[in-house]
């Protein structure tokens, strides 16, 4: 199984979501989603009035491989997201998935690992930062090529939210910036992005990679106030047409290769969990008390609930990231509580995390 996204303007959503559920895309959360662009024009009333950050929705359902191309292919059609700028769909394949038996989803329960590991040549980003910096973070993505980072907002933590001074003077509010970038180019962004969220100082953040199987990236990056027939992202993509691929990139930023000399936590695993909102705050403090260093919750809308009261509800995602020995043992935490307050709707699924980084103290 696979979990499907897309990065959608908010005028089509409702178009979007129509045709994917009607070939069996069910169960599919909305999160209210803002975008990053940069400003073509010059000027000082361009520095003074930058472009307003565009209105999105991310929609996100889980899916069985075997319908993810016909799924892909509606929502391409219906969102005609083969034109530039008018969103994104991409697929992740995840490690395993367990569905509740009430879960809203025409999909079965999958108790076994995944056997495929095939990824695609795009990564996934995502920066988890304090309230305020993710348009330093977005800026800085933007300017190292990545297309339209997306900000979301939710809540975040770890140990330090158990002693309760901290937990009054720092609240749990987080943004999240997210976008999905060539492989080539994942190494400078992610370090780039780091930077500007200065990840490596203690209490600024988390942020990891997720390969992506599959994708169609075409989001607005920028705003151009020329009367010129075509803006940069147009060029450059007549330019990767025209070279045949995107090397020819790489030669123009010769100059601009600055890793980032740190030590990055590698081959985690996402343990993500899809529950009501009304008993997110439980499961929150069971993976907190499970022993996982973090846990981050966004939270949405599921639009296509087959119950009557379950249109429009509010759900939450709520995840962490921990090594591939802890992961069952958190998920026996984590599923013994919500069996204790007797929730029978939830999902798990595991995501692979490469690559992440964040303060390790020293």
């Amino acid at each position: 199984m696979s979990l499907l996204t897309l990065i959608l303007p908010r005028e089509s959503v409702s178009e979007v979501s129509s045709a994917i559920e009607k070939i069996g895309a069910n169960g599919i959360v909305q999160i209210n989603a803002r975008g990053s662009v940069l400003n073509e024009g010059g000027g000082i009333l361009n520095k003074m009035f930058p472009p307003p950050a565009p209105e999105q929705q991310i929609l996100q359902v889980l899916v069985n491989n075997s319908d993810q191309d016909k799924i892909v292919d509606a929502a391409i059609q219906s969102g005609n997201l083969d034109k530039v700028g008018a969103g994104a769909v991409f697929s992740i394949y995840c490690n395993e998935v367990h569905l509740s038996s009430q879960y809203p989803t025409s999909i079965s329960d999958n108790e076994e690992e995944a056997t495929s590991s095939k990824s695609g040549d795009l990564e996934a980003i995502c920066c988890v930062c304090e309230i305020g910096v993710a348009e330093d973070i977005a800026k800085a993505a933007l300017l190292s090529g990545a297309p339209g980072p997306t900000v979301t907002f939710g809540e975040g933590g770890g140990i330090r939210d158990k002693i309760p001074l901290l937990r009054i003077t720092k609240g749990p509010e987080k943004e999240f910036v997210w976008c999905v970038v060539d492989k080539s180019e994942s190494d400078e962004i992610f370090a780039d992005m780091a930077r500007a969220g200065r990840i490596t100082e203690p209490g600024r953040g988390f942020m990891y990679s997720i390969p992506v199987s599959s994708g169609l990236i075409n989001i607005s990056s920028t705003v151009s106030s020329s009367t010129h027939g075509a803006n940069m992202e147009q060029i450059i993509a007549a330019l990767d047409d025209l070279k045949g691929n995107k090397e020819w990139r790489q030669s123009l930023d010769s100059n601009k290769g600055k890793s980032l000399k740190t030590t990055y936590l590698e081959n985690l695993v996402g343990v993500y969990c899809i529950i009501p909102r009304d008993n997110y705050s439980d499961v929150y403090d069971a993976i907190l008390d499970s022993g996982a260093p973090g846990v981050s919750t966004n939270f949405g809308v599921m639009t296509d609930s087959d119950s009557e009261q379950g249109q429009n509800e509010e759900w939450a995602l709520v995840y962490t990231s921990i090594g591939p020995s802890g992961v069952e043992d958190l998920r026996n935490s984590v599923t013994k509580k919500i069996t204790e307050i007797g929730i029978d709707r939830f999902a798990f699924y595991t995501l692979p995390i490469p690559r992440a980084l964040t303060y390790l103290g020293g």
